[in-house]
């Protein structure tokens, strides 16, 4: 399993809020699952692309 750095993740919600990439996109980009990338943009206050927080 590979882990994301803080800043990793940063880069991947920026790039998902600004709807450059889906979370599959990002999820290949960093070579992480999908479920993986999917809880980091939930605790990011993201659900099904809006912002929920």
């Amino acid at each position: 399993m590979v882990k994301l750095t803080d800043v990793q993740k940063k880069a991947a919600v920026s790039k998902y809020a600004g709807r450059q990439k889906t979370i599959r996109q990002l999820a290949k980009e960093y070579s992480v699952t999908y479920e993986q990338m999917r809880k980091i943009m939930v605790r990011a206050g993201y659900s099904n692309g809006l912002k929920v927080r």
